[in-house]
């Protein structure tokens, strides 16, 4: 599906007043299909097709090939207007910025509540009766607070989907657990299930405890409360060691501690040597590490999948 067509499948749900979620539940699909027509990732099939131009009161003509919503709109207010004087009512409760030839940026009713949206980031936000919803349509990321529950889902790389439930139950990824504790004891803090039970021991171990009770021991005894605080930095280390016995991903490891080791090493000259210059060059290094770091990720993904 071209960006075109795909663009005016956002225009139209939006002049519909519509969420990515609540269109999907008026068309019986998941909201990440929704999401993946409007980037053009994936096409609706025939039967959504009709059920989306019924929906928005459009030919299947005007929906693939397309007027411009705007003045859809523009016509539609002024013949509503022109038509009944009751529409005046519901306007002087409702506050709607537009730009000409672009959608609108926000709107305020009793009857929907507050809709703001932002073209530039692709960013909207709603809150209204039925709950609080917020989008990233170009990062494919949304939340759902509202009676039915919390609803999280990211569709980037390592994303993940977290619904709860009514009856109390948490779905993560489309696996349902108990309650969160389960959830919390058979996957660790990526959202994935663990691959050795000494990798679970150790992510599940309390260590940042440990840090404290340390903290305070070192800081009792010898008095070296400031230096001690250099005991955090072991934190993000041991749970990248944890992953790493569990996965075996060293670009993971390397990802996780290097940043650590950096910021822990321009602390110390800085503040222990007085040395800050030129030590802070080692801060410039961190995102180039990751970006190295990632790259090697992907490279790694796509000769698996070769």
């Amino acid at each position: 599906m071209d960006l075109a067509m795909a663009q005016r499948l956002v225009d139209r749900r939006k002049a519909a007043g519509l969420s990515q979620e609540a269109l999907a539940a008026q068309l019986g699909v998941s909201r990440q299909a929704v999401s993946k027509w409007e980037r053009s990732e994936s096409s609706p099939d025939t039967d959504n097709l009709i059920a989306l131009a019924a929906l928005y009161g459009v030919s299947l003509d005007e929906l693939l090939y397309g007027e411009a919503v705007c003045d859809i709109d523009d016509s539609a207010d002024s013949d509503s207007s022109a038509d009944n004087l009751d529409e005046t009512e519901e306007t002087e409760t409702s506050t709607e910025h537009t730009n000409c030839g672009d959608k609108p940026l926000v709107d305020i009713s009793l009857a929907h509540g507050i809709h703001v949206i932002d073209p530039n980031k692709g960013e909207e936000v709603h809150v209204g009766w039925n709950g609080i919803h917020v989008a990233n349509e170009r990062k494919g990321e949304e939340v759902h607070v509202g009676p039915g529950g919390i609803h999280v889902d990211t569709l980037e790389d390592d994303g993940h989907s977290v619904h709860t439930n009514a009856d109390g139950t948490v779905t993560i990824d489309g696996e349902t657990f108990a309650s969160w504790k389960e959830a919390h004891d058979k996957l660790d803090h990526h959202g994935k299930h663990f691959h050795t039970k000494f990798g679970r021991a150790w992510n599940k171990f309390p260590f940042p405890a440990l840090v404290a009770l340390a903290y305070l021991a070192f800081g009792i005894i010898y008095g070296t409360w400031a230096m001690g605080l250099f005991l955090v930095f072991l934190i993000p280390v041991y749970y990248a060691l944890g992953d790493f016995i569990d996965r075996r991903h060293l670009s993971k490891l390397i990802d996780a501690i290097y940043p650590a080791a950096a910021i822990a090493w321009f602390l110390y000259m800085w503040l222990c040597l007085g040395q800050p210059h030129p030590a802070w060059v080692i801060l410039i290094t961190i995102p180039v590490v990751k970006a190295l770091m990632r790259w090697c990720r992907k490279q790694w993904k796509h000769r698996k999948q070769a």
